[in-house]
């Protein structure tokens, strides 16, 4: 049997295949979303569940003339399959390959930059309304996950949506699931006969439920859509995983993230390493801290699995609370626990921290409650690339009054620092990378709760230059330190406040290196620097981080050596700063 994928190099393509072809077509994209996955990894369960429907958008709509935004990129590989980037597929997620998720850059077809949920309602309709009044033509439709309908800013969008009247598509692709189950009220409402009289009451026209894997339901769902003249939606329900048995037997997440891996006889072989990562790190943590403490809580916006939390949910499952895709919702939900006398702990992705700026500052700041933030994934974070790079956090959260910032060096920092947070009456903050545990070298002295102030790794007699660095950046300066007997290495631990009688006396020496995973501009280096202005020192500074720009997608460890951040980049600048200042 002839290939069909190998047939279709955009859209258009697919419409002219013969009806009768399509199904063959669909398994055939599930065998190259399958091995593409088990090759290079990705994001396998809401893609394999999205084929048939994807199917149908570019069989109905015409691309790009009509707008596709996916919500978030999780379920379109497909899509990208479908519209040019087969041969390339086998780069996904890595340096200079295809994007992790969407990306209008990468291709026309990509409507709309996508990495963060609950965003393609309102992208769409502001897309239809900006057509609307250029007088330009197509359709314009939102591929919205029904995990999607946990986080507000999806009904903000369905809220204007509705009362537009404009012939926004709204296509819900209701697997019951986000990355794990679904929470809240909204899914289990979706199964019912309320799901109609819900979405007409916003005033949407609702056509289904329909079979999500049933392609010639889903064109007749689609074409009703496409002639509607006011707000529409089309509820899908698809499986998540389908059609990869080792994804559809995952009840937890249903192969969201299974890759790589391969067949040896017969089974299922991951290529996964057995060391244990920061997050598992800290999730033991506090684990021990909920077992001493009852009125610790941990809260995280849909992120168990990532957070690696789902212990934790099995023996404390009234005090483990999954609040959905809210990330707004879970810091203030945090604020009104700390308020009631609980110690709540939010576990969240430093790049989702960013959606919550607001709850930070007015619920939680403000009347200076206190809420442990554990900021996950902080720094570069590979594959996910721009839109999930932890690299904001450290800036943005500096200026904000009695918030403390705590950053490890190594796992065995994490027990001391969380007794300090949890033991402090202000808020606090935790900031760890995604990535396995470090050794603990014997430089690194672990103190005991409660924590105050930087930590010296390396402390020489008469230092030429002294390396400034926060969280595991440290064990890059020890091993670059290693070959220059003058140097000095100094773990300012955090951000806010600064530890000024240590890097006064890091000053001392004339020649300072700050390095931090994260951007230069207001962050560690920028504090450092304000404090030597402050005190009326002038030490020669070299400032090390993440640019004035966005970081692409690729292998973290590759990023931290073009950036300057491994050893050999601290021991190059440090060697300059001393030439410069000879000359």
């Amino acid at each position: 049997m002839e290939e069909l994928l190998a047939r279709i190099a955009s859209p258009s393509d697919v419409r002219a295949l013969p009806e009768e072809a399509l199904p063959q077509l669909c398994a055939e994209l599930r065998e190259d979303i399958i091995a593409i996955c088990g090759r290079v990894g990705g994001h396998l369960g809401a893609s394999l569940g999205a084929v048939e429907l994807i199917v149908a958008l570019h069989r109905v709509f015409h691309s790009p003339t009509d707008a596709i935004l996916f919500d978030v990129g999780h379920q379109a590989y497909a899509h990208k399959l479908l519209t040019g980037r087969r041969e390339r597929m086998l780069t996904l997620r890595q340096a200079g390959g295809v994007a992790p998720f969407l990306d209008p850059r990468e291709s026309p077809h990509d409507a709309l930059l996508a990495g963060h949920s609950c965003t393609a309602v309102s992208a769409a309709l502001g897309v239809l309304e900006g057509r609307r009044m250029l007088g330009q033509r197509g359709h314009v439709v939102a591929v919205l996950g029904d995990g999607g309908l946990t986080g507000g800013l999806t009904f903000e969008g369905l809220n204007n949506a509705g009362g537009s009247h404009l012939p926004l598509v709204v296509v819900l692709n209701d697997n019951q699931m986000s990355i794990s189950a679904n929470v809240g009220a909204i899914p289990s409402l979706l199964r019912t006969r309320g799901a109609r009289d819900f979405f007409e009451g916003l005033g949407f026209t609702y056509v289904g439920p329909v079979d999500g894997h049933d392609l010639g339901a889903l064109v007749r769902a689609l074409r009703e859509a496409r002639a509607s003249t006011r707000p529409v939606v089309v509820h899908a329900l698809t499986q998540k995983g389908r059609g990869f048995p080792p994804a559809e037997a995952d009840a937890q997440t249903r192969g969201h993230a299974m890759g790589p891996y391969e067949w040896r006889d017969g089974k299922l072989v991951r290529s996964r390493g057995g060391q244990r990562t920061f997050s598992e790190a800290f999730a033991s943590v506090l684990e021990e801290a909920m077992a001493e403490d009852p009125r610790v809580v941990a809260v995280t916006p849909a992120m168990l699995e990532g957070s690696a939390l789902n212990a934790l949910k099995a023996r404390f499952p009234d005090r483990v609370h999954d609040v959905g895709i809210a990330e707004q919702h879970a810091v203030t939900f945090c604020a009104g626990l700390a308020a009631a006398g609980a110690r709540p702990v939010c576990c969240i992705y430093s790049t989702f921290l960013q959606r919550a700026y607001d709850q930070i500052i007015h619920d939680v700041c403000l009347p200076g409650l206190p809420v442990v933030f554990a900021v996950d994934r902080a720094g570069l974070v590979g594959a996910d690339g721009a839109t999930h790079q932890g690299t904001y956090d450290v800036a943005s959260l500096r200026p904000l009054p009695e918030l403390r910032q705590w950053a490890p060096v190594v796992g065995e920092d994490l027990a001391p620092m969380l007794a300090t947070a949890l033991a402090a009456p202000t808020p606090s903050v935790i900031r760890f990378p995604r990535g396995t545990l470090p050794a603990l070298p014997p430089e690194v002295q672990v103190g005991a709760a409660p924590l105050d102030g930087a930590r010296w790794l390396r402390r020489v007699e008469n230092p030429r230059l002294t390396l400034v660095t926060l969280g595991p950046l440290g064990l890059a300066a020890l091993e670059a330190a290693r070959e220059e007997p003058a140097w000095s290495v100094l773990d300012a631990r955090g951000a806010s406040p600064l530890d000024e009688a240590a890097l006064l006396e890091a000053a001392a020496c004339g020649h300072v290196v700050v390095a931090e995973e994260g951007t230069t501009r207001g962050g560690l280096g920028s504090a450092v620097l304000e404090l030597y202005a402050e005190r009326g020192v002038a030490p020669r500074v070299r400032v090390l981080g993440m640019p004035d720009a966005f970081v692409p997608h690729g292998d973290a460890r590759v990023q931290r050596a073009e950036l300057g951040l491994d050893a050999a980049g601290l021991r190059h600048a440090g060697r300059r700063l001393l030439e410069g200042s000879a000359r």
